[in-house]
């Protein structure tokens, strides 16, 4: 490659921008001269770049150029195709810019040399520039004379490009471009380009680095003149999502990384991301320790909605009918309710991945630094998130992301939103909520003083919305019933669920020190997520370890099909029903068939634990159960003594069985015999448990 410098006029004080023309060159002879010849009236300056044509256009282009100021010309022995003569050119105005000989404003104007662009349209194109603000303008050509498959081909593109820049784009291809002269050198970083991939990378590169592009002036097309062919579109779509990416992924790329990690380490948290998101969504019914609460909750309200046109406050088939509808996580059940008819059960786990990826995407919108995939990689490997997605944690995730969003509103001075928002946050999670909700406030009071008092009027009539919602959720069996084991349970889920909602405010905090030794902490957050997998997950088994993440290979199978066809079963009995607690998918079976369960889903509810006969009927009488359905793989997981104790009173008479599985997976024992023989206690405190 040849560069030849032509003569430079001493540059005068800056008035007004200095305009640049680029003109890429190959084979066109009979047009270039007379390109160039009209842009001298129109620029300042011009480099011409020979892309290693094979007529006269280096022999004309040189005659012209000769004695000329202000005019650049740059020759490629070989053809290097459309992109490789813009990056030339560019590199040049760089290396310029960086030597301040012109500067950040000045304009850099691209112009095919075939004749197809009017120079005398640059005017209006450079005014979107120069009077309107924006950073860049596109051309918008008038194609109505091309064929139907030019027009259906560029507009599709340009769809494609607008999806990949984030921007409104017509006419991505247009290669008659305005670009401020810093914004254009920055966008350099990010382009590899393909043969004509150069306009569709910029276009793409510069909206995804904060600038502003508009593609809306449109101008006629003299010459209808394209090289490109179908396969040059396949490329140019491709190399759009490489720009897009490389943006992305490499625009605050950590300072320790090397520059090829930006398509391992992001590429590997979006596809944790991606199989995270496409496990929840394979399934229909997603097996977890805390899911099958939320598909019961939605279903039920739904067939109260559409069936009997009343939203009820409980549950009738739910540990006799004291269980409140929404003991949390309201909007979004309602919205599952309402979708139910249409997607089934696949409304709840729908909803669950868009509380996945609303809570990474609302983090970024509190807090900008986390829209970064290098901060997203450190929120994923949190062991808590992932116990939150794998464990289902329906509505806290939900709160969390309300929460990040009533943050964002706030600061943005939106009150009525920040006070909807915050609402919402509450109200899908109660307790969490409140905790993170009292906490933004300390910090506010301590940080931004002069916000607390706008916090506290956003908050005080919130909170007094709020009352119902905490007045439901104290009203839950499970808190009445076994108070301890609910704070128990609710002050280890406290520390595990505040890791993911503090995790946008510590990373982005600590995002300048994490640039700097991003590697260390990314193997420290393997490492920990590693450990969590294998203690959370239930790998590693200890002392009431958590049953492990069943619905990750496992799906749903309703076990119970024979039985709920059979004359043993008993719609509107009571029934408790022992299965292992990492997918309780045969509970909600029950209650869809209209058995009534002796208990909630909660943990707390459910009371999996060893009994003495007389807690044991004590807890049955106030249960009033009838039916006890005993899995044969609870009893190996848990090895606990109730189905040992329920066969004892089949052994005494004092109970029955009722329905044997002839795969022995489980069975159906009566013991109404026992529980009537015992005196109903008015609270579980009586039993001694």
């Amino acid at each position: 490659m040849t560069i030849i410098e032509g003569a430079t006029e001493a540059r005068p004080k800056k008035t007004k921008p200095r305009r640049i023309a680029v003109v890429p060159v190959f084979n066109e002879e009979p047009t270039v001269v007379a390109v160039l010849e009209e842009l001298t009236h129109l620029v300042d300056e011009i480099v011409v770049v020979d892309d290693g044509s094979t007529d006269r256009s280096r022999e004309v282009i040189l005659e012209w150029s000769l004695g000329r100021q202000g005019v650049h010309t740059i020759l490629f022995d070989k053809n290097a195709g459309l992109s490789a003569a813009y990056y030339a050119a560019f590199r040049e105005i760089g290396t310029r810019l960086s030597a301040s000989e012109i500067d950040a404003e000045d304009l850099v104007i691209t112009v095919d040399a075939d004749g197809q662009h009017d120079p005398g349209d640059l005017d209006r194109l450079t005014a979107r520039v120069t009077e309107d603000g924006f950073d860049a303008a596109v051309a918008r050509r008038d194609m109505s004379d091309y064929s139907f498959v030019k027009r259906f081909g560029n507009a599709s593109l340009s769809w494609w490009a607008s999806l990949w820049a984030g921007t409104r784009l017509y006419d991505v291809e247009s290669g008659f471009r305005v670009f401020r002269a810093g914004p254009l050198v920055e966008a350099l970083r990010y382009y590899h380009g393909y043969r004509y991939s150069e306009t569709v990378e910029v276009a793409v590169v510069l909206p995804r680095l904060g600038y502003t592009l508009a593609n809306d002036v449109s101008v006629p097309v003299p010459v209808q003149r394209s090289r490109t062919r179908i396969m040059d579109g396949v490329i140019d779509a491709l190399a759009m999502i490489g720009a897009w990416w490389r943006v992305f992924a490499g625009r605050h790329k950590p300072a320790d990384m090397p520059k090829w990690s930006i398509y391992v380490v992001p590429v590997l948290a979006m596809l944790a991301l991606g199989f995270i998101l496409g496990d929840i969504l394979v399934h229909r019914l997603y097996l977890a320790s805390d899911s099958m609460h939320n598909y019961a909750h939605v279903w039920y309200l739904s067939d109260e909605i559409f069936h009997h046109a009343t939203i009820p406050l409980r549950i009738s088939l739910l540990d006799d009918g004291k269980a409140v509808t929404f003991p949390y996580a309201i909007a979004p059940y309602l919205a599952g309710a309402i979708a139910y008819p249409v997607l089934g059960n696949w409304a709840v786990s729908l909803l669950m991945g868009v509380a996945i990826i609303g809570t990474i995407w609302a983090g970024g919108v509190v807090r900008p630094t986390m829209r970064d995939p290098w901060m997203i990689a450190l929120f994923v490997l949190n062991p808590f998130f992932l116990d939150a997605v794998f464990a289902f944690q329906f509505a806290s995730l939900w709160s969390a992301a309300f929460f990040f969003l009533f943050i964002a509103a706030f600061e943005r001075e939106k009150n009525i939103p920040a006070g909807v928002l915050m609402w919402l946050s509450v109200s899908s999670q109660p307790l969490i909520g409140s905790l993170a909700v009292a906490v933004y406030g300390v910090g506010t009071l301590v940080l931004h003083r002069e916000r607390f008092t706008r916090l506290l009027a956003v908050g005080i009539p919130t909170g007094v919305a709020l009352l119902p919602i905490y007045y439901m959720t104290s009203l839950t069996p499970s808190l009445t019933d076994n108070a301890t084991g609910f704070i128990r349970t609710t002050l280890s889920s406290i520390a595990e669920r505040s890791t993911y909602f503090a995790a946008p405010f510590i990373l982005s905090a600590a995002a300048p020190l994490l640039r700097r030794y991003y590697r260390p902490a990314l193997s420290f957050g393997v490492v920990v997520a590693v450990l969590g997998i294998l203690f959370l997950g239930g790998v590693v088994r200890f002392y009431r370890s958590p049953g492990g993440y069943y619905g990750v290979l496992h799906t749903s199978s309703d076990v119970y099909a024979e039985y709920f066809a059979s004359p043993s079963f008993q719609p509107g009995a009571t029934y408790r029903v022992l299965e292992p607690s990492e997918r309780e998918d045969g509970m909600y079976r029950f209650i869809q068939h209209r058995a009534v369960l002796s208990n909630e889903f909660f943990t707390e509810s459910t009371m999996h634990r060893s009994w003495s006969t007389q807690q044991y009927g004590c807890y049955a009488a106030y249960k009033s159960i009838q039916y006890v359905v005993v899995e044969s793989a609870w009893e190996q997981r848990t090895g606990q003594n109730e189905g040992d104790l329920v066969r004892s009173l089949v052994s005494d008479g004092k109970a029955s069985v009722a329905y044997t599985d002839p795969s022995g997976r489980f069975a159906v024992y009566n013991i109404e015999p026992f529980v009537a023989g015992q005196t109903k206690p008015s609270s579980l405190s009586e039993c001694s448990l």
